[in-house]
């Protein structure tokens, strides 16, 4: 398909260099290029079939090629769209590059909020299923790296970054989470923000599966899948055999209890008291996953399982150690403001907010009525710390600083035993820290370093 080709990869990142490594298995010629002074691993620095520029992107490079693969971190405007359209040189993200070879049915999941754990939850259950199971993605490994033989089944979160540059991207299963107001310093509004979220449907035939909230329609994306619902609001008591009345398919929480609901039958998946989490937000996520695992074939009794061991990831409402009767919780991962809003929701006692750092467009003004609700004191920092401080206006205590160290410290000042100090920015890390990860890490050193402190005196 790529053989003697010449493709244009932009941007060096991680899914960059499995793009150019899938392309020269495939007998590509690769031109790389990236705006930053990156530098090829040694596989391919001495690549004749591999060229590298790095400095501004100039347009000849790309109407030179017969294919541009778009990582998902370079912003758009960056090409010559226009001219590559006329020219009729395509321009496809990775995910559409590794799709194109990938052998294994592809399970994708999107939303807002919530993917890491859903194509996490799914990863394991079917691995617990005995399935050999590629996870990745946006998620860790790029698909890319999928596109190797001996895989079962691909799992696959996948972002509208990516979404935006498919063309025949057709996943067997695609797991919708959630919609809210994200990334609009990237996309030029919330409804071009949601139809590139919708375009993980947009090839899937009768053959396929959609999985979506019970509150979604699906005639929003004109969706030629069969539909699986997840969610607490839908009726899951089955129908007499002569009512006529299909019954839903899906995952859905009927009093206590997860049940699957497929073809008419119920199945308990597990009581909620058995989930080592029982926040809302992650009780629809582990519906989804026990809809999607279950269409690939994994047994209730591994959902159960898998659900019932899962303590969740790093960086999402982590919970550290006590200090002197106040709890500590790394909330990195809420870049958004619906993150933040679901972290503030869940909590049932008094919090002091840790927020800020790079906006992404969106507007921070639903935060006010919740942090007055839940909210003991606020610190902010960060490029969006005068932003979030309009927005609460004359709430008190409230305060600005200047690294994440003063941040917990301020916090751990004001809070009371029995308090919260929730990590939770609603936005981006790149002023101050190379990503989330890295944010949480500095926030729990910061934590740990203050309980040391209390130990010494």
């Amino acid at each position: 398909m790529y053989t003697d080709k010449q493709v244009t990869v932009v941007g060096m990142g991680r899914s960059g260099m499995a793009a150019i490594n899938l392309l020269r298995k495939q007998g590509a010629y690769v031109l790389a290029v990236d705006e930053a002074p990156l530098s090829l691993a040694s596989s391919n620095a001495h690549d004749p079939g591999v060229m590298i520029r790095r400095g501004p992107f100039q347009e000849s490079v790309f109407l030179s090629s017969q294919c541009v693969v778009l990582s998902p971190g370079v912003p758009p405007h960056k090409l010559p769209l226009d001219k590559l359209r006329a020219s009729h040189i395509p321009v496809i993200s990775e995910i559409e590059l590794a799709a194109s070879l990938v052998t294994a049915p592809i399970i994708a999941v999107t939303g807002t909020n919530g993917k890491s754990t859903v194509t996490t939850l799914i990863g394991e259950m079917l691995t617990e299923a005995g399935m050999v199971t590629f996870v990745g993605g946006n998620l860790g490994r790029p698909l890319c790296e999928a596109a190797v033989a001996g895989f079962d089944v691909v799992v696959s979160e996948v972002s509208s970054f990516q979404l935006e540059w498919i063309h025949r991207f057709r996943p067997h299963i695609a797991v919708f989470l959630n919609i809210a107001p994200d990334h609009l310093d990237r996309h030029p509004s919330f409804d071009t923000y949601q139809q590139a979220k919708w375009r993980i449907f947009e090839n899937q035939t009768e053959r396929d599966y959609a999985v979506l909230p019970v509150s979604f329609s699906k005639e929003r994306a004109s969706i030629r899948a069969e539909v699986y619902r997840f969610g607490a609001e839908m009726v899951v008591e089955t129908p007499a055999p002569s009512s006529g009345v299909n019954a839903p398919n899906g995952v859905f929480l009927k009093g206590d209890a997860l049940v699957l609901q497929k073809g008419g039958l119920q199945q308990k998946i597990l009581s909620l008291s058995a989930l080592p989490i029982t926040l809302p937000h992650y009780v629809e996520n582990a519906m989804a996953a026990a809809a999607g695992a279950a269409i690939a074939g994994a047994p209730v009794p591994v959902i159960r399982k898998v659900l019932s061991r899962f303590t969740g990831l790093p960086h999402r409402m982590q919970i550290l150690p006590t200090i002197r009767g106040v709890t500590y919780v790394d909330d990195s991962k809420a870049t958004n403001v619906d993150a933040v809003l679901r972290a503030l929701q869940s909590q049932t006692r008094p919090v002091i907010l840790i927020a800020g750092g790079v906006s992404k467009g969106g507007n921070f003004s639903p935060l006010r009525d919740v942090v007055g609700q839940k909210a003991r004191g606020v610190v902010l920092l960060g490029e969006a710390a005068d932003a979030l401080a309009d927005c609460f206006g004359d709430f008190s205590p409230m305060v600005r600083v200047s690294s994440m160290e003063e941040a917990v410290q301020t916090a751990a000042g004001w809070a009371r035993p029995g308090d919260v100090v929730l990590l939770s920015p609603g936005c981006a890390s790149f002023d101050m820290f190379r990503d989330y990860h890295h944010r949480g890490m500095v926030f729990q050193a910061a934590a740990q370093k203050l309980g040391q402190d209390n130990n010494v005196r």
